[in-house]
């Protein structure tokens, strides 16, 4: 999991810019499905790219991930 916390950390301070590259996005979908793979649903980081519901803004996504670093 502090491998996780880490890639959450890294990805939340990049994509504070407000621009996601499509290597920023592929490091970003790899960590969503680890952590789906854990259990782990976040229904903020599931509408990044959602196609049905509104989707989360870059900053969201970023909030996110900081405080799934930040968690116990």
């Amino acid at each position: 999991m502090n491998d996780i916390k880490e890639a959450a950390t890294r990805l939340a301070a990049a994509m504070h810019g407000g621009t996601v590259t499509p290597e920023l996005r592929a490091e970003f979908i790899a960590l969503r499905e680890a952590l789906f793979q854990r259990g782990i649903f976040d229904p903020v980081l599931a509408r990044f790219d959602s196609a049905t519901v509104s989707r989360a803004t870059v900053e969201d996504v970023a909030k996110q991930l900081e405080q799934i670093a930040s968690s116990e």
